[in-house]
């Protein structure tokens, strides 16, 4: 797992429940990919992704992998 401080560009469900959500890391790592939300906690990564699109503010991130679609395991908003 790797630790990214990000933008939070896109968030919502899918119709299977999964949860989505679409980074850009700020220091140019990847440009907006989408992240899949850890199943145990997903509405809580939801609410804290919202959280920073609604502030502005960025977060730092738990990734399992960079590449698209991979794990997204903790979220934290940053200011």
């Amino acid at each position: 797992m790797a630790w990214h401080v990000c933008e939070v560009m896109k968030a919502g469900p899918s119709e299977d429940g999964t949860i989505y959500i679409a980074l850009r890391d700020v220091g140019g790592a990847f440009s907006s990919r989408w992240f899949v939300a850890m199943n145990p906690v997903k509405k809580e990564i939801l609410a804290t992704a919202l959280t920073a699109m609604s502030t502005g503010l960025t977060v730092d991130t738990s990734l399992s992998d960079t590449a698209e679609y991979s794990t997204l395991n903790r979220i934290y908003v940053r200011r």
